[in-house]
């Protein structure tokens, strides 16, 4: 159980750094990227739903552990 959370939060970080860096790619602005708690970032669907995708598989991952930690597996 140890292993999945890992190659799920894993998993999760690279998509989220695939879709900042198609967006720098695309835009050539790293100071978005590095502020991208405002409303800087202007994302394209693509990339928008891969940024998505990997938060939601970190979150995943983070409730695996807490339902091992609460369940002792």
């Amino acid at each position: 159980m140890q292993y999945l959370q890992a190659a799920l939060f894993a998993l999760g970080v690279v998509l989220v750094l695939v879709a900042y860096s198609q967006y720098i790619r695309r835009t050539g602005d790293w100071g978005g990227v590095l502020r991208f708690w405002r409303r800087g970032m202007s994302l394209s669907v693509t990339e928008f739903k891969i940024q998505r995708a990997g938060l939601m598989i970190m979150i995943l991952a983070v409730v695996v552990r807490f339902v091992s930690v609460l369940f002792q597996w």
